[in-house]
């Protein structure tokens, strides 16, 4: 598999075998994650369109979890002594795509 795309969480993600990404918080006692949305796969020339998705699943294990830096927005309104400063530090999992092997099946 050259690379493969799929969803998770109502997102998609473009992911490349030994690659780690960030996704939408999973809870913290899953070590293995098997996604069964995925839409497109590509081995070499050969590129397989799901329709919308594949009966392919994907097997990940999970690297952890983490925490962003904290984004803060700041708002005011003029002539009103009105300021706001909010902010929230996004949590996040790493998933690496399990060794090539295991990580796609077909059903």
């Amino acid at each position: 598999m050259d690379y493969a795309i799929f969803e998770i969480s109502g997102r998609q993600y473009l992911i490349k075998p030994g690659q780690t990404i960030e996704v939408d918080r999973i809870s913290e006692d899953v070590k293995t994650l098997n996604i069964d949305k995925v839409l497109l796969v590509s081995n070499g020339k050969k590129i397989e369109i799901g329709k919308p998705y594949l009966k392919t699943t994907l097997n990940f294990e999970v690297v952890g979890n983490v925490r962003k830096p904290k984004v803060r927005v700041a708002t005011y309104k003029a002539k009103a002594n009105y300021r706001r400063v909010i902010g929230q530090k996004r949590e996040m999992t790493r998933i690496k795509l399990a060794d090539d092997k295991k990580s796609v099946k077909k059903a």
